[in-house]
């Protein structure tokens, strides 16, 4: 078996049914995370790879804009014939990648779910879980600039929708303000439900209005300043870079200390285990990883190195935890349920589920089939499907998209042939042909860092 056919798709899905003309504003959010910035669309690419024997799989990145339009040919060189069950020569493409500047651990979600289509299992189960379900909590995305009555609003309509935790984003040089609001909610959705903060150190973003970036002292003094409200977590309070200092500020506050979803590398989770920079490890599939290997590789090293250190440290009061960031595409969010499923379920906690102003699932679900909503019981069910476990929706794509890359062997091969020469290209088929014949045997297995 190999891979034929690979397309590349740029979408972008507006955050209302009818979006204005030209002149008028469109519905939008401001992030926490780029402050300054009005999001009035979820912009995102879309890979889809086909098989000589019929599979496709599928994986999706977020995107500002046109920044991957380049990235289908070079798709086409890197990835075009292989086995998709070779994971482990996947996680060299991805490694390759990156040597030309690009992290796209993104795409090995495509090679996972063709696995599982092949395999009739769901990825939670290849992964050795149970699957089952998890209880979603409602993520802000959005500061509301502290305003306290906005922040009771959303406390109680987290609770009128049956929601089991409320996550509020702060961001400010000054704490007071920052308290108050933490303060408001608490009082909103009294002891209820679970409260997370999430401060948005971790990758600060410049580019529309300059983010506070916080040090160690200021996150201690803030941390200390909202103990008393009973915080789940507090989550990014410092650079993600910043190891020793994560690890500092855990020693220093009784608040668990989350964090994580866009390391590149499974040797900063390494890190960060043995300095112990974290409680909660918060690794996007989507995000994460893209230096040595696939996220979905990486995040299920780490899901098992957390299970193993947690069983040799068992009388520590302190128990780390894997909980993931799901803030990408509704693609991005199948993944996340799909890696949940592979906890057992007294490990789970609860799933970020994206809810602020139009940022809505009907619109950053909108292009998967059937969505992601709560069950009556406020559940929501790991699809059990093979791979995925999801089905796109190709007329949303179709309206809100756009092809920028369709390649084939033919077509890799015919554009190596006027890129190099004759001469060039039959030596580079020779030794594709070698490769590809080595891939073909590969049989598939989980893989082991180093990757």
């Amino acid at each position: 078996m190999k891979i034929d056919c690979i397309e590349l798709y740029y979408v972008k899905i507006p955050l209302e049914e009818r979006t204005p003309g030209f002149f008028n504003e469109p519905a939008y959010f401001t992030p926490s995370w780029i402050p300054g910035f009005r999001q009035s669309e979820m912009r995102f690419c879309l890979l889809k790879l086909g098989t000589d024997q019929g599979y496709e799989g599928y994986a999706a990145t977020h995107a500002m804009g046109l920044e991957r339009k380049g990235l289908g040919e070079i798709m086409g060189n890197y990835l075009m014939g292989i086995n998709p069950l070779d994971i482990r020569l996947v996680n060299q493409r991805v490694q390759e990648f990156s040597y030309i500047g690009m992290r796209n651990g993104w795409i090995d979600a495509a090679f996972w779910d063709i696995i599982g289509k092949i395999k009739g299992e769901p990825l939670w189960k290849m992964l050795g879980g149970t699957g089952g379900y998890v209880y979603p909590y409602l993520s802000t995305g959005s500061t509301h600039n502290h305003d306290q009555a906005e922040i009771r609003t959303i406390g109680k309509r987290a609770l009128e929708g049956g929601y089991k935790g409320l996550k509020l984003r702060v961001k400010s040089n000054e704490p007071a303000p920052m308290v108050e609001f933490v303060d408001a909610a608490r009082d909103a959705v009294g002891e209820t439900l679970e409260l997370m903060i999430d401060a948005n150190q971790g990758w600060p973003v410049d580019i529309v209005d300059e983010t506070p970036k916080w040090d160690l002292e200021f996150a201690t003094k803030f941390a200390q300043g909202v103990e008393q409200y009973d915080i789940k977590w507090l989550e990014e309070p410092l650079n993600r870079g910043n190891f020793e200092g994560l690890a500092e500020l855990r020693k220093n506050t009784t608040i668990p200390i989350a964090g994580g979803e866009l390391n590149s590398t499974w040797r900063d989770f390494k890190a960060m285990l043995d300095i112990g920079s974290l409680d909660i490890y918060q690794l996007d599939a989507v995000l994460a990883g893209g230096t040595y290997a696939g996220g979905i590789s990486v995040v299920y090293w780490l899901i098992r190195e957390i299970q193993r250190r947690n069983a040799e440290n068992k009388h520590d009061s302190r128990r780390l935890k894997y909980c993931p960031h799901t803030w990408t595409t509704g693609l991005g969010f199948a993944v996340a349920l799909q890696l949940v499923g592979v906890l057992p379920s007294e490990e789970r906690g609860l799933l970020e589920y994206p809810l602020e102003g139009p940022w809505k699932p009907e619109y950053w679900a909108r292009f998967i089939k059937g969505g992601f909503t709560p069950d009556k019981e406020g559940r929501i069910n790991i699809p059990d499907g093979p791979g995925l476990g999801i089905e796109i929706d190709w007329n949303v794509i179709r309206r809100f998209g756009k092809r920028l890359y369709r390649g084939t062997a033919a077509t890799v091969a015919y554009h190596t042939l006027l890129d190099r020469g004759l001469k060039q290209a039959m030596y580079l088929k020779k030794k594709k042909d070698a490769q590809l014949e080595r891939t073909a045997k590969a049989q598939f297995a989980i893989p082991e860092p180093p990757f």
